[in-house]
């Protein structure tokens, strides 16, 4: 059995310059890969078929069916195997669980088919799955990303330590690009500006640079996702924002210790959280009972 581990993603910043003519939006975002994991597990089958834990059939509208289907058809090979999808991020959470989901997908088929491609070559049809997707192809675990999150600028960061909460209510993706078109938001959010400050724990910029367009929106609907932020600070973050279209907000914090202790505090408050390390790659695998390795 190959299993493979797709991790979260988070938005240290966020900024949407404008809605473009296609119906996309043009965006600058901090995104940056966590230890909070989704699971693959694969074994060879007669076709594909993609199954949840409980062994029950998933739609064809799931990113991991489309991505196996999308490679399927650019290689000429039939993904005969049959998924498991194990599911540990939460949806309509600003996460990215089912890009992520999809790009463990084609990582793992790449490997399986042994395509020598590199992340740049696999990210365009990554892309065709949704905008996030070729973000956990790159192989840093952290990215600029641009446009409509399709061009990425990988960058090393240090390990960074985060508590991640969400409130009871969610907010669909469209719902929130809906709210913006209504009332276009600007903030000012610089990528690279942020990326360096946390390369050498320069908080105070942390904090000005670590903003989110649509968080206000959001808020204004739920105004759980201001409580939780101003929680998280309360217990000793250093800058707190909420990620992608939300409702996750996530905090920052100087080491493990403090990330933890802050979690018991905010935890009551809030409908499900966790402690989580930024990690280096977003996809890993494992083959049969052997150890974890990146790729």
């Amino acid at each position: 059995m190959l299993s493979v581990r797709c991790a979260a993603k988070v938005n240290l910043c966020l900024d949407i310059l404008g809605q473009r003519e296609d119906g996309y939006h043009d965006l600058r975002s901090l995104m940056v890969a966590v230890s909070l994991w989704d699971e693959l597990h694969i074994v060879s089958s007669d076709r594909f078929r993609l199954e949840d834990e409980a062994g029950q059939p998933l739609p064809q509208s799931n990113t991991v069916w489309r991505a196996a289907q999308l490679l399927a058809q650019e290689v000429g090979v039939s993904p005969n195997v049959l998924v498991r999808l194990l599911k540990r991020i939460p949806s309509e959470a600003g996460l990215g669980g089912g890009s992520s989901d999809a790009a463990g997908m084609l990582k793992a088929l790449q490997r399986l088919w042994q395509l020598r491609w590199s992340w740049q070559r696999l990210a365009p049809l990554a892309a065709r799955i949704g905008a996030d997707v070729p973000f956990f192809l790159v192989p840093t675990g952290a990215a600029i990303a641009e446009g409509i999150g399709e061009r990425l600028t990988p960058l090393r960061l240090p390990t960074l330590w985060m508590v991640l909460v969400m409130p009871e209510a969610t907010m669909p993706t469209k719902e929130a690009f809906a709210l913006w078109d209504a009332h276009p938001t600007r903030v000012d959010a610089d990528p690279m500006t942020l990326a360096n400050a946390l390369k050498v724990r320069d908080w105070e910029q942390v904090r000005r640079h670590a903003q989110n367009a649509f968080e206000s929106l959001v808020a204004a609907h739920i105004p759980s996702v201001s409580d939780l932020k101003a929680r998280l600070m309360a217990a000793g973050a250093k800058a707190a924002v909420m990620s992608g279209s939300g409702t996750s907000v996530v905090g920052l914090f100087a080491d493990a210790m403090a990330a933890r202790r802050a979690m018991e505090m905010v935890r009551p408050f809030s409908a499900w959280g966790t402690v989580v390390r930024s990690v280096r790659r977003s996809i890993v695998l494992r083959w049969g009972s052997k150890g974890w390795t990146t790729f």
